[in-house]
C-alpha cells in the first residue's frame, strides 16, 4: 500500500464517521462504483436495534474518487468499485476493492440495507469502453465478461495536444464570488494559495484523469483533479486544530466553534471547484 492510498484511506474514514457523528450507529457502509464518466455511491448504517439510516455520501465520494485516482495502475486500470465498512467497536475501517466483477449501480447496499428508491442499472457497454479508454489494461487484466461485451469496439487512445490542460495550468486563479470576503484574510489568502499549488500539482500529475484531460475537457476528470487536490489541503487546514479553528473564526457563518471543520472543508472545497471550473472555463 503507498503513503499516498494509506492517507485518503484515513481522510476518507475520518470524514465517514465525522458524518456518523450525530448518530447512534453500530455499523456502517460507504460503496462507490465508478465507469467512466458514471459513478453511484451510498452511505447506510445500521443501529444497535436494527433500525437503519442513511447519509449522503457526497464528501466520502469525493475522497474515494481521490483514491481512485491515486491507486490506477499502468496494468490493472482503475478498481470498478470499493466497500468501506466501519464498525462504532472496531476502530480500523476495512476497505474492499473490485477490479473485475461487473457493477450494477443499484445494488450497492449491504446486507438488510436496501436501496427500493433506486432502480437496479448496469453501465452499458458504451460507458465500460469509454472506461477503457479512460483507463486502459492489459489485456491480461481484462475480464473475459468486459472483453466480450466491448468485442469489437476500438479500445486505443488517442493523443491529443494537451492544449486545454496547459491553458488551465497557466491560468490565473480567481475567488470565487460567494468567497471574495475572505480575499483581505491574511490566513485565507495563505489557504487560497495553497489551492492554486495543489490543483497545478494535481494537474501535472501523471493520473488517467489528467491524461484524459489533455484529449478532452471531461466533467469526472475534472471532479478526480478537485479531490486530489483537495485531499492534502484538508490535511493540512483541517486536520490541524489550531489552524481550522483561526480560519473557521474568520467565516461569516452561524455554526460556531463546534462545526469548524464543516465550515472549513466547505470553504476550501468551493475554492477548489470554482478555481478547477474557472481554470477550464466551466
Amino acid at each position: 500500500m503507498s503513503t499516498e492510498q494509506e492517507q485518503i484511506e484515513s481522510a476518507t474514514a475520518a470524514e465517514a464517521e465525522k458524518l456518523l457523528a450525530g448518530e447512534d450507529w453500530a455499523s456502517a457502509r460507504v460503496v462507490m462504483a465508478e465507469v467512466g464518466s458514471n459513478s453511484s455511491a451510498m452511505f447506510r448504517f445500521a443501529r444497535a436495534d436494527g433500525t437503519t439510516g442513511s447519509l449522503s455520501p457526497r464528501l466520502v465520494a469525493r475522497h474515494l474518487r481521490g483514491l481512485r485516482t491515486a491507486m490506477a495502475d499502468a496494468d490493472r486500470g482503475c478498481w470498478f468499485s470499493v466497500t468501506v465498512d466501519l464498525d462504532r467497536e472496531d476502530a480500523a475501517p476495512r476497505f474492499a476493492y473490485n477490479w473485475d466483477r461487473r457493477v450494477d449501480y443499484g445494488h450497492l447496499a449491504f446486507d438488510g440495507l436496501a436501496l427500493p428508491d433506486v432502480a437496479p442499472t448496469r453501465p452499458d457497454a458504451d460507458q465500460w469502453l469509454d472506461e477503457l479508454r479512460r483507463h486502459p489494461r492489459s489485456p491480461e487484466h481484462v475480464p473475459a465478461w468486459l472483453r466480450a461485451l466491448v468485442a469489437g469496439e476500438g479500445t486505443e487512445l488517442q493523443p491529443g495536444d494537451g492544449a486545454a490542460i496547459e491553458r488551465a495550468i497557466a491560468a490565473a486563479p480567481t475567488w470565487p464570488p460567494a468567497r471574495a470576503s475572505l480575499a483581505s484574510s491574511t490566513r485565507w489568502s495563505e489557504v487560497f494559495n495553497a489551492v492554486s499549488e495543489e490543483i497545478v500539482r494535481a494537474l501535472r500529475a501523471d493520473t488517467p484523469a489528467t491524461e484524459l484531460l489533455h484529449r478532452e475537457v471531461d466533467d469526472r476528470a475534472l471532479e478526480q483533479v478537485a479531490a486530489s487536490a483537495t485531499g492534502p489541503l484538508l490535511r493540512r487546514f483541517v486536520h490541524d486544530t489550531a489552524s481550522c479553528g483561526a480560519l473557521a473564526a474568520e467565516l461569516d457563518t452561524p455554526n460556531g466553534p463546534d462545526r469548524a471543520e464543516d465550515d472549513v472543508t466547505d470553504a476550501i472545497t468551493d475554492l477548489v471547484d470554482w478555481q478547477v471550473a474557472r481554470r477550464f472555463d466551466r
